[in-house]
């Protein structure tokens, strides 16, 4: 695989998943005004105005950054999920993040689930350059070692000539 295909599938993924999810969350509620309010999508999973807001603009902004740089939107993703999964575990069950956002544990877990991904997807972009750098490391040490004994052959040869002279 291409070094960007994994970081490509997880912004495609996360793009589609992301603005589902928030259109399917304005169909149960989409109340601005009044953040402390939020529903249920699925029967747990909390959603509002402000959550579904961000999921749909965060899954546009990936599905676009998918084709040209996703590693880009792979990074993001990792800080922004990651931090808003371990900030939501740590503040009380049901509190809201910047006092828009839900933090219940079904939101956290799929947001430390979201930044792991994007972080296992943009390492294993880069496991492949790792992976060429010991195979081309590897290839120039045998190259080394081959033209090392082309010279000793070469010495070895003239050494020969020279003492086959000085023998006659």
């Amino acid at each position: 695989m291409a070094r960007t295909a994994y970081t490509r599938l997880y912004a495609t993924l996360s793009g589609a998943l992301l603005t589902l999810l928030g259109l399917a969350g304005m169909l149960v509620n989409s109340e601005f005004p009044k953040p402390v309010l939020w529903s249920e999508l699925l029967g747990f999973y909390a959603v509002n105005g402000w959550a579904n807001a961000l999921h749909i603009v965060l899954g546009l902004t990936a599905l676009l950054l998918a084709r040209r740089i996703s590693r880009l939107w792979a990074l993001i993703a990792t800080i922004l999920f990651l931090g808003l999964g371990i900030w939501g575990v740590l503040a009380p069950d049901g509190d809201l993040l910047f006092g828009l956002l839900p933090a219940t544990r079904a939101v956290n877990m799929v947001n430390l689930l979201l930044g792991g991904s994007a972080l296992a997807a943009l390492v294993a972009s880069h496991w492949g350059r790792i992976g060429s750098t010991a195979t081309s490391f590897e290839e120039r040490l045998r190259k080394r070692r081959i033209e090392r004994k082309k010279r000793q052959q070469r010495k070895l040869r003239r050494d020969r000539v020279i003492g086959s002279k000085t023998r006659s």
